[in-house]
């Protein structure tokens, strides 16, 4: 008897499970495929080489300082290579901090990826919940990071935890 009733709930479980439907994207394709995020990483690469360009440029005037300082003459005041050198200091400094700027930490280039992107992934999102919901997809996931992407509201169980949780 035990073991009937085991199986029982094992084929009723089974048919619940055979009644939902799962899908999934393969984000790396859709990125690489889809038009307008063709077009916004178009747009940032371009963005991009215009910023090291300026960078470059920004390297040369300083090699180009350091070379003018390596070859002035002795004849040249001490008070004028000071003042050159702390120009170069400058310079450098600019450099380094223009950098900074444009690719550390939360830079130019991380904003204006996600000024390019955000519309894309919004789409994205978008199409993946209409068709998620016209072709009647329980969960659709990501292949490539396994997050989830789209569930039926009805499985949200988030207050029913924090309900459990607070009592």
């Amino acid at each position: 008897m035990k073991k009937m009733v085991t199986v029982m709930m094992l084929i009723a479980s089974m048919v619940v499970f055979a009644e939902m439907k799962f899908g999934y994207i393969n984000s790396d394709k859709v990125l690489a495929e889809y038009n307008e995020a063709k077009k916004a990483k178009e747009q940032l690469a371009k963005w991009n080489k215009d910023m090291e360009a300026k960078a470059v440029t920004m390297e040369k005037e300083i090699q180009a300082l350091e070379e003018e300082i390596k070859n002035m003459s002795v004849m040249v005041s001490e008070e004028k290579r000071n003042e050159k050198m702390a120009e170069g200091q400058k310079k450098l400094q600019e450099y380094y901090q223009y950098k900074d700027k444009v690719w550390g930490q939360n830079g130019d280039f991380y904003k204006k990826n996600n000024e390019l992107m955000q519309p894309v992934i919004d789409k994205i999102n978008q199409v993946i919940k209409q068709v998620s919901e016209k072709e009647k997809y329980d969960f659709v996931c990501d292949a490539n990071t396994g997050t989830l992407l789209y569930s039926k509201a009805e499985y949200e169980m988030t207050d029913r935890i924090i309900k459990e949780l607070n009592k």
